[in-house]
């Protein structure tokens, strides 16, 4: 019988190269029941997919809402709020909270999804691809396994591709017409849209309050409402959340980081994230370094202990 060989040349596509230049990064995953008066996503710094179980969701972004239903898959951009269309009626979802850890392409990554909203709106088919993978994610993420941490990147980009596929196949939902919506949530998420496309200068509660043309005290009260702290402290979170990032980079100088995220000076970063962290940006940067480094000076054991 005559040897036959089946092989094939990986030839990079456009898709691929982006997510690995962008290098996504899985924070938490979940799966959330949100009842009556509850958001269910807080965690707003961050980009977030979801999967409604069952019920009907409504995703807030700005001052527009867009319907998101059963069987869906959707992508949601930092400032975005998803929560339920009826507030008496719960929402059940599959939730991975992600970023991107080359910051460099992060506005990117935000200019892409926004250039396809709602392309990333997408239908689960018949065979509950999707859901698939959100619950292959959520099982790996819980047993915390040897490799869960790769598997459950791997996985994320997996999805991802999934529903860029499925959207070619025209699963996306192309119809949806947002809609003005008037409440709190619509606030909150203008709110820290304005903090992020402003967080490379000091920008100021005052400055946020003034551009929803509502007062500071309401404002104090709304964060409170939906994230349980002050504006001060979501600023300061938000600036030392991506601080740690550009640290862990070692590309960024501490004059460059301490400008793009609004600081007057270094000296007064290096205060603020000591302040915040418990330690210095450099201290910091070193222990992150030595952390990348250490698994490679350690002798391997073998797999399976």
């Amino acid at each position: 019988m005559q040897n036959e060989i089946f092989q094939y040349t990986i030839l990079p596509d456009a898709l691929s190269q982006r997510l690995y230049h962008y290098r996504l990064k899985a924070f938490r995953i979940g799966r959330i029941l949100a009842k009556a008066e509850e958001n269910p996503q807080s965690y707003i710094h961050l980009f977030r997919v979801n999967y409604i179980l069952r019920g009907k969701a409504m995703l807030i972004l700005d001052d527009q809402a867009f319907s998101v239903c059963s069987g869906h898959a959707v992508i949601i951009p930092p400032r975005g709020i998803l929560t339920q269309a009826d507030p008496k009626a719960e929402v059940e979802a599959y939730f991975i909270n992600f970023d991107v850890s080359n910051l460099t392409l992060r506005d990117e990554f935000l200019t892409r999804l926004q250039m396809g909203f709602p392309f990333y709106q997408v239908h689960d088919n018949d065979r509950k691809i999707l859901l698939y993978f959100f619950e292959q994610i959520f099982n790996e993420a819980s047993q915390c396994d040897l490799g869960s941490c790769l598997t459950v990147q791997n996985l994320l980009c997996s999805l991802l591709i999934k529903m860029v596929r499925l959207a070619g196949e025209g699963e996306a939902v192309f119809n949806v017409q947002p809609t003005a919506v008037n409440s709190t949530h619509y606030l909150i998420s203008r709110a820290v849209s304005y903090i992020y496309q402003h967080i490379g200068d000091p920008v100021s509660v005052k400055a946020v309050a003034d551009n929803l043309n509502i007062s500071e005290i309401y404002l104090y009260k709304l964060f409170k409402e939906h994230t349980q702290k002050s504006p001060q402290t979501f600023i300061l979170e938000y600036r030392m959340h991506l601080a740690c990032e550009y640290l862990s980079n070692p590309e960024y100088s501490m004059k460059t980081i301490a400008q793009q995220l609004g600081f007057a000076s270094a000296d007064y970063f290096s205060a603020s994230f000591h302040q915040y962290a418990g330690c210095s940006p450099s201290a910091y940067r070193q222990k992150q370094i030595h952390a990348n480094l250490a698994p490679s000076t350690k002798v391997p054991e073998p797999l399976g202990q």
